[in-house]
């Protein structure tokens, strides 16, 4: 039969490491038949082919299979580690690779294996001992070197570290990667000088190099010596002119002395440097956001824009500018800087709901209708700006196109039954604008199921029945549940009362309008009028009519207002 190249390599380890002949616990000799070695052979080819083309579970129980025709199988032990190590099962990992090293104990590869399960499953000292005898049998080899070095770092043996790093750095030479592990253990050491004599040995070998200045200085300053950090900071400047960090090093420098001034001036600096990170100065900049001091908002403002020139292509620098104008309430500006970094980078989701929410909020329903309809297009699958769309659309009088966004959007809503009642509240305010009473009260009895203590449809949604003069008894108990939950608002008590007044109830109506101008309600043309309305009926006509003459002097004032003034009695409004 003609093996696979990695078959062929198998066989080659597999009889290396095998022989008709084992030693038996008492030191007596076991043989093999040559019929149970092939067999072996055999099971070990194939199990190990499994494993190679990833048949792991079959791999593992044709391995345990080997183990039953040899149980004292170095190599097999050391195949199933590997399975266990891959399955996560590392309890059992680590068992068999100990068994593979007490079988043969002079395999560096098994022992190696053990070393770095024990380090993975955090069996540090186990393995630092595995590690320094590799490192005793073969000194020259750097990746046992290393290793022990991690796993004299991991059990807080710096000292013992930094042996090991001295000893790579003889016969390595004085690299770069050495030279800073050694620097930072001398520094967590509080051995400021040695870590110095490091940096220095390396501006020795590479004099040109501006970062090793800056990482002296900041070594001086660790040591208080102020002369030599700038010293060293003016060389970074003048080896590397255009550098992109140091500036931000010399605003933390300057901060920590308390001269803010000083340190204000580098972090402009920095911030108007196009080679520096943009990353970097976001995260500074956050530290300007929230903040109530006025003359820290401007200098957040002033650095943001510092940071648009210095990146006029990058989306972030907008999005923090956008972010600095939100905190400053400069919701125009912030606004302009938001649509400029979408119109950079689109697809930033948390950005167009800002957008929608703050020309919302601004009453700019025709941009609203704009932007949503992008924001639909760019995420089809959010419910949002469907609901802004259908927001903007009600208030721009494009009640069918609301009405279909609405309905869309309401079919997107998943787990949100705030959300989806805020859709039908709309609806119900949509239809309702239609005239479609049907519709407009099945949406908004929709909308109190999903959240019944919703006041905004308290109110409407029981002032319009009352118009129409439906279900006062059902307007009546919801009006009245509104003002439990939100007792002294003169717009509740005033739809209470008016649902009182369709009931011909006008002594009551009376009372709780009363109370409604206590709380606000003199300056209310509606609340003014209804007060009238309901004098009238109480045969209180010089009352009523002071009262609406009251009303008629607020803007808004209505034809059918006047038209009582004039005739002296209540009309009643056509519907």
């Amino acid at each position: 039969m003609k093996y696979p190249l990695y078959i062929v390599l198998i066989l080659i380890s597999f009889s290396s490491c095998s022989s008709k002949k084992k030693l038996n616990g008492k030191g007596k000799t076991t043989h093999l038949s040559q019929k149970k070695e092939n067999e072996f052979a055999s099971n070990f080819i194939e199990a190990t082919t499994q494993k190679i083309i990833g048949n792991y579970d079959l791999a593992q129980k044709l391995f345990l299979e080997g183990l039953k025709i040899k149980p004292k199988s170095a190599v097999t032990y050391f195949e199933l580690s590997g399975i266990y190590g891959y399955k996560k099962m590392g309890r059992d990992a680590v068992e068999s690779a100990e068994k593979s090293v007490q079988l043969n104990p002079e395999n560096d590869w098994y022992k190696t294996n053990l070393a770095v399960l024990y380090q993975k499953y955090g069996m540090y000292e186990e393995s630092l001992k595995l590690y320094k005898t590799l490192v005793e049998k073969h000194p020259g080899r750097y990746e046992y070197l290393f290793t022990l070095a991690d796993n004299y770092l991991v059990l807080n043996k710096k000292e013992d570290a930094l042996t090991v790093y001295s000893k790579i750095q003889k016969t390595m030479g004085n690299s770069e990667e050495l030279a800073l592990h050694k620097q930072n253990l001398y520094l967590e050491l509080n051995q400021v000088d040695n870590a110095i004599l490091e940096v220095e040995n390396l501006i020795k070998e590479h004099p040109n190099k501006a970062s090793y200045y800056g990482l002296l200085a900041e070594l001086y300053d660790e040591k208080g010596d102020e002369s030599k950090t700038l010293y060293y900071y003016d060389k970074v400047l003048e080896i590397d002119p255009n550098n992109a960090d140091i500036r931000f090093a010399l605003y933390s420098y300057y901060s920590e002395k308390g001269k803010d001034e000083k340190a204000y001036e580098e972090l402009k600096k920095g911030f108007a440097n196009p080679e520096a990170s943009i990353d970097t100065k976001t995260q500074i900049l956050l530290g300007f956001v929230n903040v109530q001091n006025k003359i820290e908002q401007e200098k957040g403002a002033e650095l943001a824009e510092i940071m648009v020139q210095a990146h006029p292509k990058d989306s972030k620098s907008y999005t923090a500018l956008a972010e600095i104008y939100l905190q400053k309430e400069d919701y125009e500006k912030a606004l302009t800087s938001y649509k400029k970094s979408v119109s950079l980078e689109s697809n930033q989701f948390l950005l167009w709901n800002q957008i929608v929410f703050i020309e919302a909020d601004l009453k700019l329903y025709d941009s609203l209708i704009v932007d949503s309809e992008k924001a639909i297009d760019l995420f089809p699958t959010q419910p949002l700006y469907y609901f802004f769309s259908g927001l903007g659309n009600t208030q721009k009088g494009n009640v069918d196109r609301a009405i279909k966004r609405l309905n869309q959007g309401k079919d997107l809503v998943l787990d949100n039954d705030q959300m989806l009642g805020e859709f039908y509240q709309m609806l119900g305010d949509a239809y309702h604008t239609k005239k479609e009473n049907e519709k407009s009260d099945r949406s908004y009895d929709k909308a109190l199921e999903l959240n019944p203590r919703n006041l905004i449809v308290l109110n409407n949604y029981s002032y319009y029945l009352s118009e129409r003069e439906e279900e006062l008894d059902k307007a009546l108990k919801m009006s009245k549940f509104s003002n439990v939950i939100s007792p002294q608002n003169a717009n509740y008590l005033d739809t209470y009362a008016w649902i009182l007044f369709k009931q011909k109830k006008y002594t009551e109506a009376s009372s709780v309008l009363e109370d409604a101008l206590t709380y606000g309600g003199e300056n209310s043309i509606v609340i003014l009028e209804h007060y009238g309305d309901v004098q009238f009926f109480l045969n209180n006509k010089v009352t009523a009519l002071e009262y609406w003459e009251k009303a008629s002097k607020k803007e808004g004032a209505s034809d059918l207002l006047f038209q009582k003034i004039k005739e002296k009695k209540y009309i009643e409004e056509a519907n």
